[in-house]
């Protein structure tokens, strides 16, 4: 009896492990037939190429024609301004408008016809006009507080070009510095001082500022003294007949007396040249005055003093 319980009990537990095998490698079939094969892997592959081809084709049929219209106007908006700068340029100078407002009016309306062909080219790109302009206001908004300093530089160069206290070739002085004016940008200001160097004055610096224009001609100042022994009136007819043996004064005073000091009477005389003769008139007449009072045996006195030593009585 307990031989066939236990032969029973095998028989059962075999089945149930037979049972469990068969499931496991159903289990197992299964996945495998769920498991894409190559065939299905490089077919999907070549599906999804096929689409992301068919995508860039779309964006190129789309957008080509624009970015090449927007290239086109660009290009065109370049041709066109700098054609349109030379016409202005032109007319300009036939009326003999001054170099600095032709320069300032030709830059601006170039700049004002790329502006345009850059905000038709923005539309032609996609990009919203309206946001785009916002958002560049917003930006130099924010700018106009970190660059005042350069930005009034612009300022103060449109006061100048419009105000014109002086135009390119005049000879000023202006915060410490004298030269010839050789170029006048919004910015800047550019002098070419006596001894060549080129000075760049920022503009903002000029507003505000005393300046003396010169023009065409500086002023070249001569004072000499004379002993009080001497003939005042030859003194000063000897100064005036060299002023006038010197060629390059454009202008020049009559000499009179400008003061009376300790040991000497002083003399003076304004005349006017050139700002490049400047120094070589200034040294000419000197040397040729101190020669012709030689000459004329007109005395040119030192310091003196007289020093009296009084004894105790």
């Amino acid at each position: 009896m307990k031989i066939r319980q236990i032969i029973s009990k095998a028989v059962v537990v075999t089945w149930l492990m037979v049972l469990d095998l068969v499931q496991a490698v159903h289990a197992q079939t299964e996945k495998v037939s769920e498991s894409p094969t190559v065939k299905e892997v490089a077919v999907s592959n070549v599906n999804t190429a096929k689409h992301l081809i068919d995508v860039m084709a779309e964006w190129v049929v789309k957008y080509s024609l624009q970015v090449m219209g927007g290239v086109i106007v660009l290009v065109l908006g370049w041709i066109v301004a700098g054609y349109a700068a030379r016409l202005t340029s032109k007319a300009l100078a036939k009326h003999h408008i001054d170099v600095t407002i032709m320069k300032f009016i030709v830059g601006g309306v170039k700049l004002f016809i790329m502006a345009f062909a850059v905000v038709v080219a923005l539309g032609k790109f996609g990009i919203e006009i309206a946001p785009f302009i916002a958002g560049i206001s917003v930006a130099g908004f924010g700018l106009s507080f970190a660059l005042q300093g350069p930005l009034s530089n612009y300022a103060s160069g449109a006061t100048l070009i419009f105000t014109k206290p002086f135009k390119v070739g005049d000879i000023i002085e202006v915060a410490g510095i004298a030269g010839e004016v050789t170029d006048i940008q919004l910015p800047r200001t550019e002098v070419k001082t006596i001894d060549g160097h080129k000075i760049v004055i920022p503009n903002k610096h000029i507003i505000g500022e005393i300046i003396h224009n010169y023009s065409t001609a500086k002023r070249v100042d001569i004072d000499v003294g004379v002993s009080y022994k001497s003939d005042v009136e030859q003194a000063m007819k000897v100064m005036e007949a060299v002023i006038a043996n010197e060629k390059r004064i454009v202008n020049a005073a009559h000499a009179g007396i400008l003061s009376f000091g300790d040991s000497s009477v002083n003399l003076h005389v304004s005349v006017w040249c050139k700002q490049d003769d400047y120094w070589d008139v200034l040294f000419a007449l000197n040397k040729n005055i101190f020669e012709a009072f030689k000459r004329e045996n007109i005395e040119i006195p030192f310091p003196q003093r007289d020093v009296r030593i009084l004894k105790d009585v």
